[in-house]
């Protein structure tokens, strides 16, 4: 069931994203409501789409239009845990400065907007093994001097009140190391090492923030979850 109404959103079936009740879906489709209610969560725990109360079940196109979706299950703490290693987080740095081109896309907004550049390095067993650099508009956060802290980008979105994240759109880049990046990690020049690009999203579908996070994959490895659809 779940992936007949996968293809059924891939192809457009529902008008505007928006997808019928689970009593009428279930009378559409000739199943039980019980059989609905279970495919409807297992793609809302994807991220294909989200559920609210009120509000019914909304297709997110952010993640369909995606080459592939990477649904991360835990944070990169407990991803470190997972991995065998002690993990620990560096003291946030962040300062104001003009979104990059790629953050700029990402978000909607003009290069060299003002934005606020955080950044924090996670580490393996002391080893640092992950650095995010996460870009926020300038005029969704407090006054500089008002900034809170945090050791997650999830946290500090949240904190700072500029939104929770409900899902997020991932891109994976192998790269190479060389003399300007990653600076951060301990990698020799010449050493491949993955980097994610993501775009995080309200429920509301709105682009709140951008992440480019490069990973030491010798010490922490990733795994992509793929049905056959």
């Amino acid at each position: 069931m779940r992936d007949e109404l996968l293809k059924a959103i891939h192809n457009d079936a529902f008008p505007e994203g928006r997808l019928p009740p689970e009593a009428e879906l279930a009378t559409q489709i000739g199943v039980s409501r019980t059989t609905i209610r279970a495919a409807l969560q297992s793609l809302a725990e994807d991220g294909i789409v989200s559920r609210r109360r009120r509000h019914g079940t909304v297709v997110n196109r952010h993640v369909l239009r995606s080459s592939m979706g990477l649904n991360r299950l835990v944070s990169f703490r407990s991803l470190i845990e997972q991995s065998g290693h002690v993990p620990s987080v560096d003291p946030q740095v962040h300062r104001a400065q003009g979104a990059e081109d790629d953050a700029a896309e990402a978000l909607g907004l003009e290069p060299g907007a003002p934005c606020l550049m955080v950044k924090r390095l996670l580490r393996a067993g002391g080893e640092p093994v992950i650095h995010i650099t996460d870009t926020v508009a300038l005029d969704r956060l407090p006054e500089l001097g008002a900034i809170v802290d945090a050791d997650s980008t999830f946290e500090f979105l949240a904190a700072n009140g500029v939104g929770v994240v409900d899902h997020v759109r991932a891109e994976l880049v192998p790269r190479v190391a060389d003399a300007a990046s990653p600076r951060e990690l301990d990698i020799a020049r010449g050493t491949p090492y993955l980097e994610l690009r993501e775009t995080l999203f309200t429920r509301e579908h709105d682009r709140i923030a951008f992440s480019r996070i490069a990973v030491d994959d010798t010490l922490v490895r990733f795994s992509l979850v793929r049905r056959d659809i």
